[in-house]
């Protein structure tokens, strides 16, 4: 499984807010230049997690970004599907495959049970976790 670039923006900036807010809003732009992402990107990331309320937004000279929980309940699964969408155990094929029913089924519920797997994995591990 590969993480996307979006999903993996995401984690490291509420790594990075977990690790350096004392409950103060930071920047976007601090995130980005210390993390070495484009601000732009991120900005748009940070927007995402505040709407699936992972993140709260101040506006201001004084605003910024913070937790809206603690990281110990802040999960993989819900930053990657916020950022990616659903984990899901799709066969990306179009229509039946003529002949191939019983290849279909077994790989249909591969897919699946690797899906379910992730999701779980994912699940387990929170931001607190990350940070020790």
């Amino acid at each position: 499984m590969r993480l996307g670039r979006a999903s993996s923006y995401a984690v490291f900036a509420v790594v990075y807010l977990a690790e350096h807010s004392d409950g103060a809003p930071i920047q976007g732009r601090e995130i980005a230049e210390s993390c070495g992402m484009p601000t732009g990107r991120l900005l748009k990331i940070l927007q995402q997690l505040v709407r699936t309320r992972i993140l709260a937004s101040e506006r201001g000279p004084s605003g910024g970004f913070r937790l809206r929980k603690p990281p110990a309940e802040i999960t993989l699964l819900e930053i990657v599907e916020t950022t990616e969408g659903p984990i899901e155990g799709d066969l990306a094929v179009p229509q039946p495959i003529t002949g191939m029913a019983r290849p279909t089924s077994v790989v249909e519920t591969a897919c699946a049970d690797v899906a379910t797997f992730a999701r779980t994995r994912f699940g387990k591990v929170t931001i607190a976790t990350l940070l020790r």
